[in-house]
């Protein structure tokens, strides 16, 4: 009923093909691994999604409301997609502090993972410095800055 939604050749105006096309990207790669029940079949893989989860964060309630309301969204997902969602980790890489805080109080500090980008241009050079200037607790600074990662490493 919508039609054609995609972005396609737009995305070719401005350098959208990045700073548009690769978060979308990034959001269309978490919506398959929940709805597609790779997650629920592979407990033992940790996803990141980079782009800061791209679009997903913002609407993991849509992806919700989609999952009560819509056969489709249970072609291949068992059970709820907040099991799914709950255990993705995100990195930082959002070039906003108030994006950054946002996806740590919507998932948890354990699940979001330094990122810089790194050497791109659109990196995020100063990333050390922008978790660090967060209001957030020591603990939560520390395992995004690394703690988390080593553990996940680790004990995966």
């Amino acid at each position: 009923p919508h039609g054609e939604i995609l972005p396609g050749d737009r995305l070719k105006s401005y350098y959208m093909r990045n700073f548009v096309g690769l978060p979308f990207e990034t959001t269309m790669a978490g919506a398959a691994l929940v709805f597609g029940g790779v997650i629920e079949r592979y407990p033992d893989i940790n996803f990141c999604l980079c782009h800061g989860g791209g679009f997903l964060p913002y609407q993991a309630g849509r992806f919700m409301h989609a999952f009560r309301v819509r056969d489709e969204a249970k072609a291949r997902l068992r059970g709820s997609p907040q099991d799914s969602l709950s255990r993705l980790h995100y990195d930082t890489i959002l070039h906003s502090p108030r994006a950054l805080e946002f996806l740590i109080a919507a998932v948890g500090p354990g699940r979001v993972l330094m990122g810089s980008d790194y050497p791109f241009d659109m990196g995020e050079l100063g990333c050390v410095t922008r978790v660090e200037g967060l209001g957030i607790s020591r603990a939560s600074r520390d395992a995004i800055l690394g703690g988390r990662a080593d553990e996940l490493l680790r004990h995966g």
